[in-house]
């Protein structure tokens, strides 16, 4: 890819995270994810100051929530909602589909529903994170919501669930190096220019 900004998502998995040297250092990333929730109890545990720290160091952010199929969808939803409060001026909230629990129909309506419900709660369209190949198998049909595809891969471009034409963010490798950052670090790429990325923050 020609045109494209470099991202970086990020969980306590990552451990402590040097944000200036992360947002000064070479390579910087113009954008970075911040896992925030997991089912409808789970709050990861450097949410807060992984956000705090990169927002002072001047980089854009977004939070995601990593989706439970067997846990009530009303509690993942306040579950979130309750740790990042306002998304005004950050990236899209995600909602990380990849773990197999419910035949199509129902996960379908399970991800539809967290969806619309952080949406109306937070006034700003959700996006959802998956790779094609699960998506197809476990979820079936494509909401049209922002894309986060997974998909590592050297080609020029990854693989989308069917019915989507295209996507907003590549996580295109696992093993990316950032300074500031110790051990591996998830990439991804936003096809686009820094006012296109802009325009995407919540309002």
């Amino acid at each position: 890819m020609a045109d494209f900004l470099q991202g970086i998502d990020v969980s306590h998995y990552n451990g402590a995270i040097d944000w200036p040297t992360v947002a000064y250092g070479a390579a910087a990333p113009a954008f970075v994810y911040l896992k925030a929730t997991e089912g409808g109890t789970v709050v990861d545990s450097d949410y807060l100051r992984n956000r705090a720290g990169a927002t002072a160091a001047g980089l854009l952010c977004g939070a995601y929530h990593f989706f439970s199929p067997t846990e009530p969808v009303a509690d993942q939803v306040v579950n979130f909602c309750n740790a990042v409060g306002s998304v005004k001026g950050e990236l899209p909230p995600m909602l990380e589909v990849e773990q197999p629990g419910l035949d199509q129909p129902a996960y379908a309506a399970a991800v539809a529903q967290w969806l619309q419900q952080v949406g109306d709660r937070l006034g700003c369209t959700p996006g959802i994170y998956t790779a094609a190949g699960f998506w197809n198998s476990c979820v079936g049909s494509f909401l049209a919501h922002p894309l986060w595809i997974a998909h590592y891969t050297p080609g020029p471009s990854p693989a989308v669930p069917a019915g989507s034409g295209s996507y907003t963010f590549w996580q295109y490798a696992s093993t990316g190096a950032v300074r500031g950052i110790g051990g591996p670090v998830d990439m991804s790429r936003y096809p686009g220019q820094a006012s296109q990325l802009q325009a995407l923050l919540c309002s």
